[in-house]
């Protein structure tokens, strides 16, 4: 049994325990081979309570007689090892019986001491060193002794069969190895980051299953038949001797193999496993220290056929609850939900990653479009509190922010200002607090964020924002677009400023409001000034016209009004004249179709949504897409993507019409969107408050819509159609027309146009 997340039951670790190490192997081709510290324990009575609690860096895989301590899988999670180092704790008290026992810790690398040389730097990070780990056993027994066994010099160390591990090569195995005799461990330096324990769902293995196979000259293909994030178990005969090696990709080339490759990072190898079997009848194993995106498994080298048991696939994130759905009258609808949950649950490990295969980073972009979409599906609130303690980790003393989170040093120089990517810092806090309601978490980013939104106003050119990654991945491009960013990135440093001023006037800073809703007015005005094309009734940002530098500021209310129409007017001729296309990349696709709906062409951006031809989200599952892709091409390097995959946060907020208010759902909105020919649309999620929920049907011209409001809160509800009348439940009519209803459930019905 595992502690719940969050448990503080060791918040005073380490009492006496030390950090400890494997020495360093005297043979050159043992460097590399997992050490394993190991210790006797002996129980000499019955056991109340037992606390193990181990922090072992980089990973660590925790036995306790040869049986895992826990369900965990990549443990602990990743962080700046120089700001903060996570331990975890777990319950023992069932497997303490009278008697002796034996503890052993193997280490893994991860991205502490990542051996690949890659262009983010990890190889070189300045918390980068050998493997160790700190450790303590708290044995409560039931006649009132407190015993506790922590790491110290009595501890023993050998290495293990895994002669490599690696979080973008792969894992190697060598059944034939012999295990070296223990030797006594050695003191280890403790890292610079401060201990603290883990406050977040742990990884688990959340999903199995077996492959078809396919024969491709003498290699073996196995396809899992869906994309997945973890790795996949051997059970195979092996040869003595002879090596299988395992290669993970998430589509197949042109002649039917896997073929992964890699240019950020240097090496033969990439998503590769291998094993060397020592030839007996049932070898089983799977790699322990790494995880790979893949739908697809080749084995090269396998001294047999494949059977029904020669590969099991296995799923592996952090274990978070899915509390979100949504269905609909159109198929594809309920398809773009369910392979945007998938992506992002194949993208979460410990942090927010773009890709599960190619990069495993913490793009702040890719948090920043898709962290709504993000908690309207999934219970994120632990997960997204420790990401934004990296986020403050990452930061400078003047406030700079990298691209990336955690950051090795690479993504401050090398691409910034970018302001649509690290404004994700004071926009998360926002919309955290907005779904959680944790007021004492803004308090503790306030200095933070306030830093950071300085360091962005002080890089303003001409009174604008500036950029050097915008709207990235438009069609036909691999990655910035033709067009000027200044756009963009005004209009979300605006969002990022009006945002923090919310926030201020949830803690009583009235000072710091004021000052930052005058910046974001200044800046609004500087912006529409410089791109606003007041003749043409559009944003001017380069050679050609964007859909996302148009769409963007109406979204987000920064048009002046006199201007709105002629600006909307010109996106929809834009859209129309490309037979219902976007032409965005991942700003825009997270906010067009928001554009069009609040300004009067929700039947256009159904028509856009359910395109299934090139660029559209439709047009990758007529491609066979099981989730959501990098780039709208067939030809898009990734194919677990979420950022471009925020179509959904419109399915929820405009189709349905559900939009979380604030202080943890403690006021909502309700404005279903009846348009394009839709008859059904339903969105529930379950809040921190309870369940909220709208469920609405057209039949003809008749209109029905239910609502559930947890309790303690209210939603303010607009009912399209005329002969508004409640069916069901209460509601007052509030002085804007919308209809306020208190916690419970209220059925509506309208007659539409």
């Amino acid at each position: 049994m595992t502690s719940p997340y969050g448990d503080d039951a060791a918040a005073a670790f380490p009492q006496q325990a030390e950090w400890i190490a494997a020495p360093t192997p005297t043979n050159r081709a043992d460097r590399f081979r997992a050490p394993i510290l190991t210790r006797a324990i002996a129980v000499d009575g019955d056991v109340q309570q037992a606390t193990l609690t181990v922090c072992g860096l980089g990973l660590q895989h925790v036995t306790l007689d040869g049986e895992p301590v826990n369900d965990h899988r990549l443990d602990p999670p990743f962080t700046d090892f120089d700001h903060r180092v996570l331990y975890v704790s777990s319950d023992v008290t069932s497997r303490l019986t009278a008697g002796d026992h034996e503890l052993s810790i193997m280490l893994g690398r991860g991205f502490f001491a990542l051996p690949t040389e890659n262009v983010w730097h990890w190889h070189r990070a300045p918390w980068t060193g050998e493997l160790r780990a700190i450790a303590e056993l708290e044995v409560h027994y039931t006649d009132g002794r407190t015993v506790i066994v922590g790491t110290d010099r009595d501890w023993t160390a050998t290495r293990s069969r895994i002669g490599y591990d690696c979080y973008y090569a792969g894992e190697s195995y060598d059944a034939t190895l012999a295990i070296p005799d223990p030797v006594p461990v050695v003191g280890a330096e403790a890292p610079r980051g401060r201990l603290q324990p883990t406050d977040h769902e742990p990884i688990r293995v959340t999903w199995q299953g077996k492959p078809t196979w396919q024969q491709v000259g003498e290699s073996w293909v196995a396809d899992f038949g869906r994309t997945i994030a973890g790795w996949v178990g051997l059970r195979s005969a092996q040869r003595a001797g002879a090596e299988v090696r395992i290669s993970y990709a998430e589509k197949l080339t042109d002649d039917g193999r896997c073929a992964p490759v890699n240019e950020h990072v240097t090496g033969d190898r990439f998503q590769v496993d291998s094993y060397i079997g020592d030839g007996t009848a049932d070898q089983q194993w799977e790699p322990l220290f790494s995880y790979k995106g893949y739908r697809y498994v080749q084995l090269d080298g396998l001294s047999h056929p494949p059977t029904d048991e020669t590969l099991i696939g296995y799923a592996a994130h952090n274990d978070v609850t899915r509390v979100g759905n949504f269905s609909s009258d159109v198929p594809l609808f309920e398809t773009f939900v369910d392979a945007m949950a998938r992506t992002i649950e194949n993208n979460l490990h410990h942090i927010p990653t773009d890709t599960p295969m190619y990069e495993k980073n913490g793009w702040t972009g890719d948090a920043q479009v898709g962290a709504v979409s993000m908690m309207s599906l999934f219970d994120l609130r632990g997960f997204l509190i420790k990401w934004l303690g990296d986020l403050r980790d990452a930061q400078r003393p003047d406030g700079w922010l990298p691209v990336i989170v955690p950051s090795a040093g690479w993504g401050f120089t090398d691409l910034a200002p970018s302001p649509e990517w690290t404004t994700v810092y004071p926009h998360l806090l926002r919309e955290v607090y907005r779904r959680y309601g944790d007021r004492e978490l803004v308090v503790d980013h306030w200095p933070s964020v306030l830093r950071y939104l300085d360091w962005e106003l002080s890089k303003l050119v001409d009174g604008c924002a500036v950029s050097a990654l915008g709207d990235y991945l438009q069609p036909g491009t691999n990655g910035l677009g033709p067009d000027d960013s200044g756009v963009t990135a005004s209009s979300l440093l605006i969002r990022a400023l009006r945002d923090t001023a919310e926030l201020a006037g949830v803690i009583g800073e009235g000072d710091d409001q004021q000052r930052l809703l005058q910046a974001a007015a200044s800046l609004a005005e500087a912006m529409n000034a410089r791109y606003l094309d007041r003749d043409r009734g559009r944003y001017e940002v380069g050679p050609v016209y964007s859909q996302t530098s148009n769409a963007v500021p109406l979204a987000l209310g920064l048009v002046p009004a006199d201007q709105e129409a002629a600006v909307v007017a010109n996106l929809v001729a834009d859209i129309e004249d490309r037979d219902d296309h976007l032409h965005v990349g991942c700003i825009g696709a997270n906010l067009v179709l928001r554009a069009l709906t609040e300004h009067g062409h929700g039947e256009l951006a159904v028509r856009v949504a359910r395109q299934t031809s090139y660029p559209s989200w439709g047009y990758w599952f007529a491609e066979g897409a099981d989730t959501m892709w990098e780039m709208w091409e067939t030809t898009a390097r990734s194919r677990d993507h979420y950022f471009h995959g925020t179509v959904v946060q419109w399915l929820f907020e405009d189709v349905a019409g559900l939009r979380c208010g604030d202080h943890g759902w403690q006021t909502m909105t309700v404005r279903p969107q009846p348009v394009g020919g839709l008859s059904h649309a339903a969105y529930g999620i379950d809040t921190v408050r309870g369940r909220a929920a709208v469920d609405w049907r057209r039949d003809g011209d008749t209109f029905d819509l239910s609502v559930d409001v947890p309790p303690g809160c209210t939603a303010a509800v607009s009912v399209p159609g005329r002969d508004v009348t409640v069916t069901a439940g209460s509601a007052t009519e509030s002085a804007d027309a919308t209809l306020t209803v208190g916690a419970g459930h209220a059925e509506f019905r309208s007659t539409l146009p």
